[in-house]
């Protein structure tokens, strides 16, 4: 039995329980030894596929040119896998509490640790705080892929005995938002265009007062039980008044400017696009019949920045990647709240503090074709002062050359694949129908279809080999 393994596309065959309890017990005798150098392999789990898909494609087309074999997948599977994996490397997306207990347990199996914190992007002084941050997610990494010179200050103010593994990359993310990439969303964009025309695009960002995920309260217990707020602390407290008080003023008046606008620029389509972790039925009901308006969720943000007038949002992170898109950005601040600072959009956006005066300043920018330059060179300082990597080597560039180099990858160039998933690794979820909202199911194909794609953008020509190891789970090599 040992050495026994299985297509990735073949059926999963049933192993009996005293087989797989023998199998465990063998794995874990293993990892028990001090590890060794982790193998060519990197591991990259993902949550939202419209935000983290084609950034991760990016940094496994980087990955595999360096020598080193990729693994990408749905988060909660491929996480369970890490024991019936090859020790490699695994990047996590973020540093939470619940990744610490993650990077632990797979730390314990022989593999490395490293993040790219996706919290920090849409971050200005909300950065300083670092309340997602566990020091245990910390502690285990050997490196923190940083977004930027604030970033590394943030960190090094609150860990400054991790301080040697900072390592400012920039965030893949925004990769695709340079020249050299925007390309690869030229066809979605021009399909969106023949399908809405010209139109005015609205983005929220209401992940507590209307989380898909749990209730308002529920998402609280759930931030105070793992460490993130403590209730004690009148600053946590503060926090958490401002935020349900923030939400609650932008989720009231989402719908009511989406119908505003239908009437105020009747020769435009309005296009609502809410956070992925948002209910969309809410929405729907309240923008039931209203002329020329949208509720869409598909496809990557960039795309729909790309084909849109400009963006009218409450505070997104999406306003970061507009700028970097040189697409003009209004943000809606419906109450005074000190979260305004908190998020780095409102930075980067021109400010509208009521109905009228959105309605205002679309009419000031559609008018003049863009934004006030001065304005927009205040605000480049600013971005740049948060995001590195926007000349040079790309982001997922340079965290592929780590890995590679921490693996020992690139002295084993040419490197062939070596690794099919055996009987421990296991290849079926049951997704809730959010987790199947946020992460679809992808064929070997269309992932295939896209790192083409990406491959074609940046001049690599060497082909690549994809095959699907299961539910949302893909080896990626030569």
């Amino acid at each position: 039995m040992p050495g026994l393994t299985m297509n990735c596309d073949s059926a999963c065959i049933p192993i009996e329980k005293p087989l797989r309890k023998r199998l465990l017990n063998r794995v874990r005798l293993e990892s028990s030894v001090v590890p060794p150098m982790p193998a060519p392999y990197l591991y990259m789990p993902m949550e939202i596929a419209s935000r983290e898909l084609d950034s991760r494609l990016l940094i496994a087309l980087f990955a595999v040119q360096a020598g080193l074999e990729v693994v990408i997948g749905q988060k909660w599977l491929l996480q369970k896998n890490a024991r019936a994996m090859p020790k490699g490397y695994w990047i996590f997306k973020t540093l939470t509490p619940g990744d610490a207990k993650q990077m632990q347990r797979i730390q314990k199996l022989g593999h490395a640790i490293a993040a790219i914190d996706e919290e920090m992007p849409g971050l200005g002084d909300g950065s300083q705080r670092l309340r997602w941050v566990d020091p245990r997610s910390v502690n285990a990494t050997e490196a923190i892929f940083c977004l930027g010179r604030q970033h590394v200050a943030a960190m090094e103010r609150s860990y400054p005995d991790h301080a040697h593994k900072l390592i400012t990359t920039g965030n893949p993310r925004w990769d695709f938002l340079r020249p050299e990439l925007r390309g690869i969303y030229a066809a979605d964009a021009a399909a969106i265009t023949r399908d809405y025309g010209r139109f005015l695009l609205v983005n929220t960002n209401i992940g507590l007062v209307n989380s898909a995920k749990n209730s308002p309260e529920g998402l609280i217990r759930a931030l105070t039980g793992d460490g993130r707020i403590n209730l004690d602390l009148p600053e946590d407290r503060a926090f958490v008044t401002d935020l349900q008080a923030f939400e609650r003023a932008n989720f009231a008046a989402a719908a009511p400017l989406v119908r505003r606008l239908s009437e105020a620029f009747p020769d435009r389509q309005i296009v609502l696009r809410p956070h992925p972790t948002e209910k969309l039925e809410p929405y729907q009901t309240a923008l039931a019949g209203v002329p020329r308006a949208h509720i869409v969720r598909e496809g990557p943000a960039a795309a729909w920045l790309s084909a849109a007038d400009l963006l009218i949002h409450t505070s997104c992170t999406t306003a970061t990647e507009a700028f970097a898109l040189g697409k003009p950005a209004i943000c809606y601040q419906t109450i005074p709240s000190p979260l305004h600072s908190y998020f780095l959009s409102s930075a980067l956006s021109a400010i509208a503090r009521s109905e009228d005066e959105v309605i205002a300043e679309t009419q000031r920018i559609l008018a003049a074709g863009s934004d006030d330059p001065a304005a927009v060179a205040e605000r480049q300082v600013r971005f740049e002062d948060y995001f590195a990597g926007q000349s040079g080597p790309f982001a997922a560039e340079l965290i592929a050359r780590f890995v590679a180099d921490a693996t020992g990858a690139v002295a084993l160039r040419p490197h062939k694949s070596t690794w099919k998933p055996g009987l421990l690794f296991r290849k079926k979820w049951r997704p809730t129908a959010f987790q199947r909202n946020i992460f679809p199911d992808f064929s070997a194909d269309d992932i295939a279809r896209r790192l083409g794609e990406l491959a074609a953008q940046i001049g690599v020509s060497e082909p690549l080999h994809v095959r699907r190891c299961g539910d949302g789970q893909f080896h990626i090599s030569t």
